[in-house]
């Protein structure tokens, strides 16, 4: 025999059931769409810092290439500079490289004194008290501008290119080879005629036949330097007349008193006798 099964649908029942879902649920909806709220909120402040933190880090980020493009385009710039103004350094040490070769600096001479008691046969000039030597280097120094112009102006190298006969200081008599006495300067040996060249610029203050010296010049530099070449055979320059270092101021010879024929060369500061020896190179002598 059939089972059947009969469905009672009671409307009173299904709603008492449905709202006591709906107490449990709302709350819940409540609360998830709160949380949607929030988040949304926050998902839109996160959004908007990161926008912004981005925007301030690439803004950074652009302003550092900028810095970097500048400092790359001044240190090339500084660089060019300095390889400029080293290249100029270079051209004027070779100008003062060549200036020096020129006028005999750091060449010393070769030596022909004759030993202790024998006659000097290309010597003499007056014997002078001699003051202390000084460096030569304290004077211009500290007031030059330019170095080339320093040493064009200032004694250095040799006024002719023979050998020593007679040094400064103490020496013995050049005419017996005995006795002691001071000489001023320092004697070249060469033959009569020979070329007598002016060892810096400077203004021509005698030119003319003075006592032990013969035929003499002297010559004024700056920073209170004199040169003096006596014995000449021929004197070549006016006194006021400006001469520069290397040109000739006379010739070679035996005037006044001498032995023999030689250049007598002195170098005067603020009217005391250096030893000349220290100009033929560039360190100042120990006092």
């Amino acid at each position: 025999m059939a089972r059947s099964t009969v469905l009672i649908v009671a409307p009173d029942r299904f709603l008492e059931i449905d709202a006591r879902w709906w107490r449990w649920l709302r709350p819940a909806l409540l609360t998830l769409a709160a949380t949607a709220v929030v988040l949304g909120i926050a998902l839109t402040i996160v959004t908007k810092n990161y926008v912004s933190e981005n925007t301030s880090n690439a803004h950074e980020l652009s302003e550092l290439r900028q810095e970097v493009t500048n400092l790359r385009n001044v240190t090339s710039a500084e660089i060019e500079a300095k390889l400029t103004a080293l290249r100029k350094s270079q051209q004027t040490v070779d100008e003062v490289i060549q200036y020096l070769k020129a006028r005999g600096v750091n060449v010393k001479p070769v030596s022909v004194e004759p030993r202790k008691g024998m006659p000097n046969p290309a010597a003499g000039g007056i014997s002078p008290h001699i003051s202390k030597p000084m460096p030569f280097t304290d004077s211009f120094v500290r007031d030059t501008e330019s170095l080339l112009q320093a040493l064009q102006s200032t004694p250095l190298g040799v006024p002719h290119d023979g050998p020593l006969s007679s040094r400064f200081g103490m020496r013995p008599n050049p005419f017996t080879g005995y006795g002691s006495e001071m000489h001023g300067g320092l004697d070249f040996k060469g033959d009569t005629g020979d070329t007598v060249r002016s060892t810096a610029d400077g203004k021509v203050i005698t030119a003319e036949r003075q006592g032990g010296y013969g035929n003499m010049v002297e010559v004024a530099h700056k920073h209170g330097y004199v040169t003096v070449y006596g014995h000449l055979s021929r004197i070549n320059v006016t006194p006021g007349q400006w001469v520069q270092a290397g040109e000739m101021i006379g010739a070679l010879g035996s005037t006044g008193r001498s032995t023999g024929p030689h250049l007598h060369y002195e170098v005067q500061h603020g009217g005391r006798r250096l030893n000349p020896e220290t100009f033929l190179n560039l360190s100042a002598p120990s006092r």
